[in-house]
This record gives structure tokens, C-alpha cells and sequence, in this order.
């Protein structure tokens, strides 16, 4: 029995040859919609327009210049096989609130605020005018305020000054405030010129106008505005990501104190668990574990709830955090007795850890700190003291730097 097919079955055999081949009609290599990220490879440069001598070239120059990207600059390696755009560093912790901290750092007590010394300047001027603390000195350039000697009504047995210092911070777009007191008896000369202490002379008058100006800043953002004057006030950055030698380092403009404090908490933070620290080389062993840039799925946050409960912890085992810090089988001391020195350091060979003979198979991770006071270099190595591979490096150091405080 032969089966007569209708011409509907043409039609649909038709159709259906058209769409299994219609997408590569539409969407690809050579399709009308094909993807055209990568067409800009292929451009060629179009030679200026050549115009007569005697005529004015001004209007003609380049309105927008953009500077040659290469591979030494920080964070960006050019690869035409894999052109990911490097996500821009965050400004500030958050841009949309501004905030105000008292930040504490061992003996070391600060105002943060995330917005720039040019916004902050002026509502300390607004701030002092307010509370009748007459200005003795201003110096715009530096950042630094100091009052004029004053006597608290509470306590008439000195007179009072203070200095106030308005600095860049740490993070990009953050600004500090240091303030420092000094007194002497009512019945002595006040020295001139004053000679400033590194610590306040009284602490808890030194804790008195944090505590306000802190509070006053917090409560009113709206006196002030900015002054074009004080945008340069601290220079640049404290913390900045380099290149040393070929290879990714972090310098910091900031005392050895304070850099090591802030350190210190860095690696307490976000990707990285400490196992030890060694203030006086500067030194810290860490675990690092890769950030997932989405954050945790609906799975792991739910899991993160339940995670240490005792049962758990029975059937699973310790949770990471906990296993990290029985994990290293060697000490920092073991490690540092073995590391290159000086110009062996600095020149120090990439690192491959399966031909290691002396502490084998070490795990983690050294931060190493060096340099000279307000002018430290931070590296990350190997336990070894050997380099990573500079993308490696670059996000270890990327994550540390977002922990500084």
C-alpha cells in the first residue's frame, strides 16, 4: 500500500529546514546579527588629515586623547583572546550614604568619612565657627587646622589647643580627620611657636571633640559644600597598586604602626585567614580562598545558617574556617628562616612548589611588608618567598587593599 503525502507535509519539511538553519542565518559568524564585540581588533588607523602649512591645525587636534594601554599598567594584561574589561576599584565603601566612623587602630583613634577631603574641609571650618573655636592657623594645602587656646569651663586649671589634620584615606574617595590636644597650666606661657606632640597630651579632651565634630558630621550633611582649594589635601592615596620589578605590589604612604595595624585587620577579612603574624619582620602567613564575585547562591546562604550546627559538624566535618587554622604543618618562624634576603628577595624567582625539597608542600601564603617609614612596599609570595604569577598576585593584593582601614 503506498502512502500519498500531502502537500502540508512539503510545506512543514520546508519550514523545517528553515529554522533549524535560521539561526545561523541570523546570529552567526556570518550571520545578519553576529556578534561584533571583538570588530574593533580589526580596525585600521586612519592616517590624520594632512592640511597646507600656512593653515591653523588647533581645531583639527585631538579632543579626547587616549593613552597607550600596556601590560605593565596595574591590573590590565592585553589579550586579544580573552578581552574581559578589569572592573574599576569601588570609590568608596558606599556611594549612594555617606557615612562617618570613629576608627580605632591600637593606640590610634580617627573620624572616617567616605567622601573626599574637598567636601570635608569646609564643614570642619563650619563646624569650629559654630562652637566658637576661634582658628588660629588654616593651612589649606597641608589639611591642617589648629585653634586657638582656649579654657573648658569645667576645668580652669589649663588652657587648651588643638590641632586638627584632614587627610586622604586609605580607600579612594575617603577622607580622615586626626585630631591631636595639647595643654598647659594656667598660670605658663603658652610656647610659640607650639611644638606638637605625636599623642594628645589629654585623652579624654582629645575623645571630647572627636565625639562632637564625629556626631556633627554624621547628623548634617548639608553645610559647606566643597572647596575647590582643598581637593589636593593629602595627595594621593595611601594605599596604591603598582608594578616593582615585573611584578604587582602595593605601596603604602602611611607610618609602619599604622600599616602594620591595618594589615593586620586586612587579613582577618574578606579571602584571607591568617595563621600567623610576626610584627617585626613585618611578616604574615595567611590562607587566601578565591571570592565568588556573585556572592553566595540561595544554597550557600542557607547552608551558612546550619553549617556549625553539632550534627553538621559530625557528618560534614569542621567548616572551613576552622580546618584552615589546623592546616599548616609548618610555623612562620620555619618559614622565614628559610626565605631569601635582600636582593635575593627582590629577585626571587617564580614560584613552583612541587620542587620544593626544604618544608614541602607548605600551604598559604606570605605578605611580606618592607620599605621605609611612610613608604612601604607590600608583596605577596609563596611560603617560600618565591613570586606568584602577577594575575595571581593582583587579585590577592586587589582583595587586600579593599580590607585596609
Amino acid at each position: 500500500m503506498t502512502v500519498k503525502k500531502s502537500p502540508a507535509f512539503y510545506v512543514l519539511l520546508a519550514l523545517l529546514n528553515v529554522s533549524l538553519s535560521g539561526c545561523g542565518f541570523f546570529f552567526g559568524d556570518d550571520g545578519v546579527f553576529r556578534n561584533r564585540e571583538n570588530d574593533y581588533l580589526m580596525a585600521d588607523n586612519i592616517p590624520p588629515l594632512a592640511l597646507d602649512e600656512n593653515l591653523d591645525k588647533s581645531a583639527l587636534g585631538e579632543l579626547y586623547p587616549i593613552p597607550p594601554i600596556t601590560e605593565s599598567d596595574f591590573g590590565y594584561e592585553a589579550d586579544p583572546e580573552n578581552n574581559e574589561i578589569p572592573r574599576p576599584l569601588p570609590l568608596s565603601a558606599n556611594m549612594l550614604e555617606e557615612s562617618v566612623k570613629i576608627q580605632r587602630l591600637g593606640q590610634q583613634t580617627w573620624i572616617l568619612m567616605n567622601v573626599a577631603p574637598g567636601e570635608v574641609w569646609p564643614r570642619v571650618r563650619h563646624f569650629l565657627n559654630v562652637n566658637g573655636l576661634a582658628v588660629a592657623s588654616a593651612d589649606i594645602s597641608s589639611g591642617v587646622i589648629e585653634t586657638d587656646w582656649i579654657q573648658f569651663k569645667t576645668d580652669l586649671s589649663t588652657y587648651d589647643k588643638y590641632r586638627i589634620q584632614i587627610d586622604q584615606g586609605v580607600q579612594p574617595e575617603t577622607s580622615e580627620i586626626h585630631i591631636v590636644h595639647l595643654s598647659v597650666p594656667t598660670g605658663a606661657t603658652p610656647p610659640a611657636p607650639v611644638t606638637w606632640p605625636q599623642a594628645s597630651v589629654n585623652a579624654e579632651k582629645e575623645k571630647w571633640l572627636l565625639d562632637e565634630l564625629a556626631a556633627t558630621l554624621a547628623s548634617d550633611t548639608t553645610e559647606g559644600g566643597t572647596s575647590l582649594l582643598a581637593q589636593s589635601i593629602g595627595g594621593s592615596t595611601k594605599a596604591n597598586l603598582g608594578i616593582l620589578r615585573n611584578e604587582p605590589v602595593m605601596r603604602l604612604k602611611l607610618d609602619r604602626a599604622r600599616a602594620l595595624g591595618t594589615l593586620s585587620h586586612a587579613v582577618k577579612q574578606e579571602g584571607f585567614s591568617p595563621y600567623e603574624s610576626d610584627a617585626a619582620t613585618g611578616t604574615f602567613y595567611v590562607h587566601y580562598r578565591k571570592i565568588d564575585p556573585e556572592g553566595p547562591g540561595w544554597f550557600s546562604r542557607k547552608w551558612s545558617g546550619i553549617r556549625n550546627a553539632k550534627w553538621v559538624t559530625a557528618i560534614f566535618g569542621q567548616p572551613e574556617e576552622e580546618r584552615i587554622r589546623l592546616k599548616s604543618p609548618y610555623t612562620l618562624e620555619e618559614l622565614t628562616a628559610n626565605l631569601p634576603q635582600g636582593a635575593a628577595l627582590d629577585q626571587a624567582p617564580l614560584s613552583n612548589r612541587k620542587k620544593e625539597q626544604t618544608l614541602p608542600d607548605a600551604p598559604g601564603y606570605l605578605v611580606i611588608v618592607s620599605g621605609e617609614e611612610g613608604n612601604l612596599t607590600v608583596r605577596v609570595r609563596d611560603p617560600y618567598g618565591k613570586r606568584l604569577e602577577p594575575r595571581k598576585a593582583r587579585e590577592m593584593l586587589t582583595i587586600l587593599r579593599k580590607n585596609l582601614i
